[in-house]
């Protein structure tokens, strides 16, 4: 009788280790990874893993740390091994750069840090090693080639050399070098350069000669690629050029009060759909445009155009931008009522070319870049025109900077918070006072 409860509790044990065992097994067959952080550290972004999954080709992750950095090197070795076990391809090598001259010598490394990201003859460091520019080595090394970029400057557009917050683009050249886009700037449209795989017109507020506009016509016709950003009030000549390919500049000014940011004026539009034909894995936030206007597309031979982007149906376009200089009403019978298309995408011809236009163009500029889904609706804007491929899954997020606050809130949202967090506790607070006070009172 005294074996037998023995015997019970030794069979029970023993099931206990099996089922662990097996337990352990599949995790180790089939890993998953719960990541809790607040900032996702332990989680590649969409994007990055969209990127991952068309590499094709052997790549290999070399780190050089110093031995004296612990921290730093689990920290960077985490990150590596993220894209270790997304990818097969991928091979993470450890060095310390103290204890192997040779390897750093051959591949030039100097710095502790410092990761090489090789795809066979094509190599890049990586220095400020995080996600986004890791990910942007592989796509150097071993994605699509790079594309010749090309901001069309003299007009008064925004100049991706400058750093000056309201004019400057110099963030978006950034932003743009690391998906691939190598940005250089060109002097008058007159003639563009035989390596241009994309030219930008951001923002022009002067006329454009009419050499260069036949010039951009034709070279959009032999199979160009083009992203036009327009403001209200765009220069006749180029919202000419574009109406020959089927794009008509509404030159009016959407309103949108309801999605207007806490502290601003009703005219930042909030993009509330994009076209999921083009954009099939949009990222969750959507853009702000500070200052948009609507634009129609047109039959015209030769061209075919889609709709990219439209606002949210509580908008409405001020057909003559009275707003600007009142407050904003809208007028049944004139103004227009949303949803209102903001931007749209025009296969040219046979040859292949194609061009995009956004009815707004301050959302690149440094001030306005880093709000919300700009960054995000420049790049997918320039991967869906230049490689007719969106790459649109969220990107990892840009660093913290610039005049706004990494905490964007609509008015309507600010007003929520401050009721729920000021004046709700305060009324409860005062209540319960009053409740004690009263009960001292006839105590």
């Amino acid at each position: 009788m005294t074996r037998r409860p023995a015997v019970l509790v030794a069979v029970q044990s023993a099931l206990v280790v099996a089922i662990l065992a097996c337990l352990m097994t599949l995790a180790a067959l089939h890993p998953r990874r719960l990541d809790l952080t607040p900032e996702r550290r332990f989680t590649l972004s969409p994007y990055t893993r969209t990127v991952l999954g068309r590499v094709a080709t052997n790549v290999r992750l070399s780190l050089f740390y110093s031995g004296q950095a612990g921290a730093a090197r689990r920290d960077t070795t985490d990150l590596l091994a993220l894209y270790a076990d997304a990818q097969p391809h991928i091979d993470v090598r450890l060095y310390d750069l103290d204890r192997s001259p040779v390897i750093a010598k051959r591949l030039g490394v100097t710095a502790y840090d410092t990761v090489v990201v090789e795809a066979g003859e094509r190599r890049q460091q990586v220095e400020l090693v995080n996600e986004e520019n890791v990910t942007a080595a592989v796509l150097a090394v071993a994605g699509t080639p790079a594309v010749s970029t090309y901001f069309v400057v003299g007009h008064g557009e925004h100049d991706p050399r400058v750093d000056e917050e309201r004019g400057g683009a110099s963030d978006a050249a950034r932003a743009l070098a690391t998906e691939g886009f190598r940005v250089d700037v060109l002097e008058g449209a007159a003639s563009v350069p035989a390596d241009a795989g994309l030219v930008v017109v951001a923002g022009a507020t002067r006329e454009f000669g009419a050499a260069e506009v036949d010039a951009l016509d034709g070279w959009v016709r032999r199979g160009g690629k083009a992203l036009f950003l327009c403001d209200p009030g765009t220069p006749r000549t180029v919202a000419g050029l574009l109406r020959r390919f089927g794009v008509e500049l509404a030159d009016d000014l959407v309103v949108d009060e309801r999605a207007r940011l806490f502290g601003a004026d009703s005219f930042s539009a909030r993009i509330a759909y994009l076209n999921q034909a083009l954009v099939p894995d949009a990222p969750d936030v959507h853009a702000l445009l500070p200052e948009a206007q609507s634009i129609r597309l047109l039959d015209v031979p030769g061209a075919h155009g889609e709709y990219l982007a439209t606002t949210a149906e509580s908008t409405w376009a001020d057909v003559d931008r009275r707003a600007r200089d009142a407050a904003p009403s809208f007028r049944p019978g004139r103004d227009r009522r949303g949803p209102l298309p903001v931007a749209a995408l025009v296969r040219v011809g046979d040859a292949g070319g194609a061009l995009l236009v956004v009815g707004d163009a301050d959302f690149v500029t440094n001030l306005h870049l880093s709000v919300l889904g700009n960054r995000d609706l420049l790049l997918t804007s320039a991967e869906l025109v230049a490689r007719a491929d969106a790459l649109a899954a969220p990107r990892p997020a840009a660093p913290p900077g610039g005049t706004f606050s990494p905490l964007t809130l609509t008015a309507r949202e600010a007003r929520l918070v401050f009721w729920s967090t000021v004046v709700a506790p305060t009324a409860v607070l005062g209540a319960v006072a009053l409740a004690l006070a009263r009960r001292r009172r006839f105590a």
